[in-house]
């Protein structure tokens, strides 16, 4: 009898327990179903705009996640630890992008290019997509390939052939005390801690630096003028800035010796680098409101095996305040620009690159420029919490690959919530209960940091409030797009040569006949000499005169 009625029980507890969980399961279906509905109607909406369109990845119920040109050329913030996927969704986009740009030269159409650039603190991602760049280049028609060359511009401080990047060169629209002080604040972030430049450096270097910029004299120069005083003075003597004269004749005398001995070894340490420093030798350096404007793929490396990390952090430091400077006097907004920003927590760990990015990323789209930050992790390099938000009010689209569970709190307001997951039952009698909202959330949060390569959640900030769990788009290989065999493509790589990159002889010789041209402008001035002809002019007019003053008398 007792065993009887404990069989009755079971037998009913369990009847129970089939009937809620059909329910929950029934329950969260039409949730889920309602769910992909509202999302499908977005997304078809986006595929139905009159832009061409990039399938960013596919829901899990197979839908492509097709998004306009002018949807995906804003804003945007990848996130992904290593391996995840993150390079190959910014690869993605660029490959999608060069597929139109390659049908817009086979038709011979006149249309604006879907324009981009690579800023790489680390090279990887700016090698990937020169090898793409390349593959495409195999396919193209002679004319065409010819073409999108010269819509290519490569800035390297590697290899046998440099950048030309002056940073003291002038600026159009940029007054020079400007240019300076910003150079200036760069280079003292690179020096920050034990090693940081004191007041004293800075004003040294500020005056320095605008006397070298009146002159054209590159960042390298500075060590000479330091050590030939003859130079310096003869180059002071004949500046047309009275402060600048006002400082080295009454000022600079009083400096102390070793102040300037330590700014002397600090400028030093920044052109160790061969390349680098041959590159600062230059008298140009890129225009990138020029190369934003007229739609240049513009692909810079800041890295290489001989940059130490500082250098290229610093080099990256530079070109963000270039690009910032240029992007705001674009005469071209309606030629959209995407910036691809990889590794881009290092731009947000000094203050002088923090305010720059967070000043592009709120203005800039009046302009027409865009920036899609890739990093691994965006709180462990930003702590304030203001400029946190400021990015993240400023993005149009997010992609959450694989992320610790910290960034994953970044797309919290986004993950869709059933109300119908259920507690972890401890036993098979523990009554089922549903998980709180909050309860929920954590436990969706907490399946990122586990998420498979290339799976992601985007969210699609204004077309949407709630992201989409998708699978990335597989990337093809160069040599799929190309055709050929890998022989045949790498023979195509060692025959063409890509960007505006100079041999590094050129710049020597440049040096060079600069370094005459400063020796002729201070050469003291010598008797002047006559000419055979001109003697000749001045015997016959003597003659004449004499012959006409003898008639006379």
């Amino acid at each position: 009898m007792y065993r009887t009625g404990i069989r009755l029980i079971q037998r009913v507890r369990r009847r129970r327990l089939s009937e809620e969980t059909e329910q929950v399961l029934a329950e969260s279906a039409g949730i889920a179903n309602r769910q992909e509905v509202k999302a499908s109607r977005a997304l078809a909406n986006l595929r139905d705009s009159t832009y061409p369109t990039i399938t960013l990845g596919t829901t899990e119920w197979g839908q492509g996640v097709a998004l306009p040109l002018d949807t995906l050329w804003t804003h945007g913030l990848v996130l992904g630890a290593s391996g995840a996927g993150k390079s190959y969704t910014a690869l993605w986009i660029m490959v999608c992008a060069l597929e139109l740009i390659s049908q817009i030269l086979k038709n011979g159409r006149n249309a604006l290019f879907p324009a981009f650039g690579v800023l790489d603190a680390k090279g990887e991602l700016f090698e990937k997509t020169i090898e793409y760049i390349y593959a495409f280049l195999y396919r193209l028609e002679p004319e065409a390939r010819e073409a999108l060359k010269k819509k290519l511009t490569v800035i390297s401080f590697t290899g046998p052939q440099v950048t030309p990047y002056n940073i003291l060169s002038r600026r159009e629209g940029m007054a020079d005390e400007l240019i300076v002080a910003d150079r200036i604040d760069t280079i003292s972030e690179q020096f920050s801690g034990l090693s940081e430049m004191s007041v004293r450096m800075k004003m040294i270097a500020k005056y320095f630096f605008l006397l070298m910029a009146e002159f054209d004299l590159p960042l390298p120069f500075f060590e000479r003028l330091c050590s030939d005083p003859i130079l310096l003075d003869g180059l002071v003597e004949r500046a047309k800035n009275p402060q600048v004269r006002d400082y080295f004749q009454h000022r600079f005398g009083d400096e102390s010796q070793s102040t300037l001995l330590a700014l002397r070894q600090r400028i030093d340490s920044l052109l160790m680098s061969e390349g680098v420093r041959l590159s600062f030798s230059a008298s140009s350096a890129p225009d990138f409101a020029a190369l934003q404007d007229n739609g240049h793929l513009t692909l810079i490396n800041t890295a290489g095996r001989n940059i130490p990390r500082g250098i290229s952090e610093l080099i990256q430091g530079i070109i963000i305040s270039d690009i910032k400077q240029s992007t705001f006097r674009r005469s071209h907004s309606n030629q959209k620009f995407l910036w691809f920003v990889d590794e881009a927590q290092h731009p947000f760990k000094s203050a002088v690159n923090r305010e720059h990015m967070v000043e592009l990323l709120t203005m800039s789209r009046s302009f027409g420029s865009f920036f899609v930050l890739l990093t691994q992790s965006l709180t462990s390099a930003i702590r304030d919490a203001d400029v946190l938000n400021s990015i993240l009010s400023n993005v149009r689209w997010m992609v959450m690959l694989r992320s610790t569970l910290r960034d994953a709190e970044l797309i919290a307001p986004a993950i869709p919530l059933t109300g119908t997951m259920s507690k972890p039952r401890h036993h098979a009698l523990e009554p089922m209960k549903r998980m709180s909202e909050s309860e929920e959330l954590r436990t969706r949060l907490k399946e990122i940091p586990k998420l498979p390569d290339q799976e992601a959640y985007v969210w699609l900030k204004a077309h949407m409030h709630q992201a989409l769990k998708i699978r990335t788009e597989r990337v093809p290989s160069p040599l799929d797009i190309a055709g050929c065999t890998a022989e045949e493509f790498d023979e195509f790589v060692r025959s063409e040569e890509l960007g505006q990159g100079v041999a590094k002889e050129t710049i020597m010789k440049e040096s060079a006949e600069r370094e005459e041209r400063l020796r002729a402008m201070l050469r003291p001035q010598t008797i002047y000499l006559p000419t055979v002809t001109e003697k000749k002019r001045t015997h016959t007019l003597i003659s004449t005169l004499e012959a006409e003053y003898g008639k006379k008398k």
